[in-house]
C-alpha cells in the first residue's frame, strides 16, 4: 500500500485537480450552483449520501488512475538495464 502513495502521480498537482474536477463531473454537481462555502459542503455531502454517485466517483477514478498499456490495475514495470 505503501508503494501506491509514491507514484508520481500524488506529486502532480494536474493530478489533483482532475481528481475534483471528476468528482462533481461525475456525481452531477453543477459548478454555478456552489456560490458559498455551505454549499459546497452540502454537495460533498449529498455525493457520499447517493450510492449512484459513489458509484460514478470510483469508477472514473479508477479510469483516471489505470495505465491501459498494461494488463490489470499495476501500474507499468519500467526495464532496468
Amino acid at each position: 500500500m505503501k508503494e501506491i502513495f509514491k507514484d508520481s502521480k500524488f506529486k502532480n498537482p494536474y493530478f489533483w485537480l482532475s481528481v475534483i474536477a471528476l468528482i462533481f463531473s461525475a456525481s452531477g454537481v453543477d459548478f454555478n450552483q456552489l456560490t458559498s462555502w455551505r454549499l459546497l459542503g452540502e454537495a460533498l455531502l449529498s455525493i457520499i449520501a447517493n450510492p449512484v454517485s459513489v458509484v460514478a466517483v470510483v469508477t472514473a477514478l479508477l479510469g483516471i488512475w489505470n495505465d491501459n498499456s498494461t494488463k490489470g490495475l499495476d501500474k507499468p514495470k519500467m526495464k532496468k538495464e
